[in-house]
């Protein structure tokens, strides 16, 4: 089921392999480290419903990847935070055909984000 229900947050925590194996063990009952644990938390502010997104990103993982796949390290954290989100919003990469269904998804929002443009240009400070 797809989440239609804005996030109030959304928090990213980056780390490295060592640590993002202890989370990966710990939530989601895996060994070895992952690319993007995502968190979806509901919480109540002033009587309001409100959720976090909480993300968390291997940037080891994003390096080695960037080398095997020969995109930008950049562009790699991105498409993880995208995959994150998406993620969040009740997509899952669980089996071959949802994982396919997601890339195409996170590849759709990649272009839109950067208007098919190298991705370099939108992120670097002017």
């Amino acid at each position: 089921m797809i989440r239609k229900e804005p996030f109030a947050d959304l928090e990213l925590i980056f780390l490295d392999d060592k640590a993002m194996k202890i989370f990966n063990k710990r939530y989601a009952f895996r060994d070895g480290s992952t690319d993007v644990l995502s968190f979806r938390i509901e919480r109540r502010e002033f009587g309001q419903k409100r959720f976090l997104g909480e993300i968390i990103i291997s940037l080891d993982m994003a390096l080695r990847n960037s080398k095997v796949y020969g995109t930008d390290f950049t562009e790699e954290v991105v498409l993880y935070v995208i995959h994150g989100i998406l993620h969040l919003f009740g997509y899952d990469d669980g089996n071959p055909r949802d994982s396919r269904e997601m890339v195409r998804k996170q590849n759709r929002i990649l272009d839109k984000l950067c208007a098919c443009r190298d991705l370099s240009e939108v992120l670097m400070p002017l």
